[in-house]
């Protein structure tokens, strides 16, 4: 190989590395765990929801490509610590617990709390829960609090990794009621005519995006967020995805 050949191989290899770089650089993965309508869920093969669209908008705010990967909800803090994702939005809780292993950004949304259960069984209190089986969401600030409301009101507490899974074992009676966020509960019922559900009024919880501890990029998110509740956004998509409380 001549030397010219052979610096236009070493120029061209830097160039396809700097290209290969600088697209990482623009993408986001960014996790999420599909089984909680209206924040994230599966139609058609695609991932779509509140959060979906949230974290497009901020992607498109500050010039980055956003790719989606879909995984179980108990492994999403996991893959943020190992660096296999870049950030996760899934309707998760800030809790002093994960405060400790990751950076969250600001709120985007506040969280009501509902129990979900066979319209026929007629629940109205926690209190008619007495010796019945509860189901709560692997891993999820529901599963803590279902552990809670149990030692005052004398149930089971039952922990699977998907709220698709506990709805179908509320429909096959294998559970009494299940514990999640209220507008996820309402349409779980909107989909399901024979299930109803009761707010737990006395629970809330704020959702935001989990970061790895220190990164560089919750700044810009947390500006990006203030600046799409300030121009509307934020209230076009809850009203868009029927979220509790929106106008």
């Amino acid at each position: 190989m001549s030397i010219n050949k052979f610096l236009m191989v070493v120029t061209l290899s830097i160039f396809i590395s700097a290209c290969s770089e600088k697209s990482d650089k623009d993408t986001w993965i960014v996790a999420t765990s599909p089984d909680n309508p209206p924040y994230e869920h599966m139609k058609d093969g695609e991932i779509e929801g509140f959060d979906i669209d949230l974290m497009t908008a901020i992607g498109q705010h500050l010039g980055k490509n956003i790719e989606f990967k879909n995984m179980e909800f108990h492994g999403l803090l996991a893959a943020l610590a190992t660096k296999n994702v870049d950030m996760v939005i899934a309707g998760m809780s800030i809790t002093p617990e994960r405060t400790a292993r990751v950076d969250f950004s600001i709120p985007y949304a506040e969280a009501r709390i509902a129990i979900l259960f066979r319209r026929a069984d007629g629940y109205k209190e926690s209190a008619d829960l007495k010796e019945k089986m509860v189901g709560a969401q692997l891993g999820t600030i529901w599963s803590l609090i279902a552990h809670d409301i149990s030692m005052t009101h004398s149930f089971r507490t039952k922990a699977l990794a998907s709220n698709l899974m506990l709805v179908e074992e509320l429909k096959n009676g294998r559970v009494d009621a299940v514990i999640l966020e209220e507008s996820q509960a309402e349409k779980f019922a909107e989909k399901n005519p024979k299930l109803s559900s009761f707010r737990l009024g006395q629970y809330g919880s704020s959702f935001a995006i989990a970061l790895p501890k220190g990164s560089p990029e919750k700044k810009n998110i947390d500006h990006t967020i203030k600046s799409l509740k300030s121009n509307g956004t934020i209230t076009a998509l809850t009203k868009k995805w029927g979220l509790v409380g929106a106008d």
